[in-house]
């Protein structure tokens, strides 16, 4: 069987099974299997597979009929320029938390902070993405990264130290900010923030494959995001769901005198920033 017939076959019955972009996770699968690069798959469609190239395929592609998530397949996933190592352990990073490392660099940038003395926490880690990021495009803050698996620590340190930023990277086991001796001058968090009833009717990839406790936020999405505004760190930045900014502004006013909450790419309620001094666009609610 040549390269394009391969992808032609495994193309089809991904869409058998309703996966999305059945192509291209065909191509994504072969290219790990085969240990080909973009330009190489796309110039080699009448290349013959080899047998044992065409078996490690094949066992890729049953793992992903049964909707194991591609990036558990392959084991690495694109990060915000950075390639990190995930498995059943953690999260799979998303493209809407790279927008909120974005939201902080830049935040960073504007209020012309001292990076040589400034400490990040990433609360509820995982496998890193959100630390190592920050590390990578801020070369001289310290970023304490914090979760209450060890296994996904061990992930953590690992993706550190392959970006190698594993000097100013520093995880902690713990909930929370518990872990850490002192405020740190920002927290950052990706947490769980699911309703618990929302999880089962999510997409397989999701509710059957990933970590649940990455997932679930209690009985309203916001267990998690509560805990962490009554914390009040100086600056506070957090990835939240889909009708949950209204509530998190309502708790926010309690503690923090400024308030944003930004959109994501898609034009949707994502983010909310907190502190105790203006903000770049101020717009308390």
């Amino acid at each position: 069987m040549n390269l394009g017939a391969a992808l032609d076959w495994a193309a089809d019955q991904l869409a058998a099974k309703q996966i999305a972009d059945p192509r291209l996770e065909a191509e994504l699968l072969i290219m790990h299997a085969l240990d080909l690069q973009r330009n190489a798959l796309i110039m080699n469609q009448a290349m013959t597979v080899d047998q044992s190239g065409l078996a490690r395929f094949k066992k890729a592609l049953e793992r992903r009929l049964k909707h194991e998530p591609t990036a558990y397949i392959i084991g690495d996933q694109p990060f915000h320029g950075v390639t990190i190592k995930v498995n059943k352990q953690v999260l799979i990073p998303r493209p809407e938390t790279e927008q909120l490392v974005d939201i902080v660099i830049k935040e960073i940038q504007h209020l012309s902070l001292d990076i040589g003395h400034l400490t990040l926490a990433d609360i509820g880690t995982g496998s890193g993405c959100i630390a190592v990021a920050l590390a990578k495009a801020l070369p001289q803050a310290v970023v304490y990264g914090i979760d209450q698996s060890g296994d996904a620590l061990k992930i953590a340190q690992q993706n550190a130290a392959q970006n190698g930023v594993a000097d100013r990277c520093r995880f902690l086991k713990g909930n929370l900010l518990e872990p850490l001796k002192e405020k740190p001058d920002l927290v950052v968090a990706n947490p769980p923030y699911i309703p618990t009833a929302e999880i089962n009717k999510l997409q397989p990839e999701v509710k059957d494959w990933e970590p649940r406790a990455a997932l679930d936020g209690g009985p309203d999405g916001l267990k998690y995001i509560r805990e962490l505004i009554k914390a009040a760190p100086a600056r506070l930045y957090l990835e939240f769901g889909f009708g949950q900014a209204a509530k998190i502004t309502e708790l926010a006013r309690a503690v923090y005198p400024q308030i944003e909450i930004r959109r994501d790419h898609a034009g949707l309620e994502r983010y909310f920033i907190g502190g105790f001094d203006e903000l770049s666009t101020s717009r308390p609610q």
